[in-house]
């Protein structure tokens, strides 16, 4: 058994290198807070979490307060009974999804770390399979967003996300025919409106893009309307993918018994980490339903795991791992790379095989609780 002894929580800021726009507004930030869990036998695991206020309710001065208190309901707790440390944080603590998943994270990276694996042979990953992330165009100007999008374009990005959601949805119809027609007929595109629309505009706006050839529309509508989800789906000649309307495993179940969506775009940060994570992709894939996994503004430590947990799952076939690269600075050592083709890879160390550069973390005040 190896008792928890210490666990450190560091709140920590990277500015972007221009603002992210979603249809909920701007981000000029990455907000990440850093948990450590160390453990008697001398080492410890880090995992991170980039709250979105929008989306998980959830701030970092709130992160920082919820996890102080989880970190006390576990100190002491033997590190390897991951399952019995999540369902703790889960009973005495609604939501918070995002500071849990930061503490699961670092589980998850201790444990694999205690035998010696890297994290994707812990959870019985594929070495071999190819990953490689979209870039996200924001929501700007059309014109704008044209530059973008040819610019990504060059740069070689297999695909493009485009950032949608602005009512009329008119405005998102001429965008997304400016960027096809730029781009080429043949380049694959996504959107995501972000829960932007509602369904009369979602409606007319996605039967206006058929002919575009759209991959898929993310959460096109308000996430909990599932009615009108489910009639949206139905009419849409576009497959619908959820993402804020699937937090949770249970969420999952929902959706997709009620055939809602066609897709889900599965999160750490907003399912609450791996653990509950491993769910969601059990039940889509016993739907024989395929996933997208996505990110908020986390840096490569968090993407890091992230790409090990898409190793373990043959259905997770969309990869939307390009925060990192909107970030001014990369203060983490080891971790995944993106190369040329913005293909992602990861190293055999083990755990996750990344860490925050210790000068970088003295910047920032930590909270340091022992037991």
């Amino acid at each position: 058994m190896a008792k928890i002894n210490k666990i450190k929580i560091i709140p920590i800021k990277i500015p972007l290198n221009e603002p992210f726009i979603i249809s909920k507004g701007p981000l000029t930030e990455a907000t990440i807070t850093v948990v450590q869990i160390y453990c008697d036998e001398g080492l410890y695991g880090i995992g991170e979490c980039c709250p979105y206020r929008t989306i998980h309710g959830e701030t970092q001065e709130g992160t920082v307060a919820a996890a102080q208190n989880i970190a006390r309901l576990i100190l002491g707790l033997d590190v390897t009974r991951i399952r019995r440390i999540v369902q703790i944080m889960d009973q005495s603590l609604a939501g918070n999804a995002s500071i849990k998943g930061a503490f699961d994270m670092a589980l998850y990276d201790l444990n694999a770390k205690l035998v010696g694996l890297p994290l994707y042979q812990y959870l019985n990953g594929d070495p071999d399979k190819r990953i490689e992330t979209d870039m996200t165009v924001s929501l700007m100007d059309s014109d704008k967003m044209v530059e973008k999008a040819i610019q990504y374009k060059e740069e070689g990005f297999p695909v493009l996300k485009i950032k949608l959601g602005q009512r009329p949805s008119v405005k998102d119809v001429d965008r997304m025919k400016a960027i096809r027609q730029a781009t080429g007929s043949d380049y694959p595109l996504r959107i995501d409106a972000n829960q932007g629309w509602n369904l009369t505009q979602a409606t007319s706006a996605l039967k206006e893009m058929e002919h575009l050839s759209i991959e898929h529309c993310e959460a096109p509508i308000y996430s909990q309307n599932l009615i009108h989800l489910k009639t949206l789906r139905d009419r849409s000649p576009i497959p619908i993918m959820g993402d804020e309307s699937v937090f949770t495993h249970k969420d999952a179940f929902q959706v997709t018994a009620l055939e809602c969506i066609d897709l889900i775009n599965i999160k750490l940060g907003k399912s609450g980490g791996i653990c509950h994570a491993m769910k969601i992709a059990s039940i889509a894939e016993a739907q024989d339903m395929d996933c997208q996994v996505g990110s908020f503004s986390e840096s490569r430590l968090g993407i890091t795991a992230l790409v090990h947990f898409s190793m373990a799952w043959d259905h997770i076939k969309y990869f939307d791992m390009d925060s990192p690269l909107m970030h001014t600075e990369d203060p983490v050592i080891g971790g995944m790379q993106y190369h040329s083709d913005w293909s992602i890879t990861v190293e055999d160390e083990p755990g996750i095989g990344a860490d925050y550069d210790p000068d970088f973390l003295k910047r920032f005040d930590s909270i340091t609780l022992t037991g």
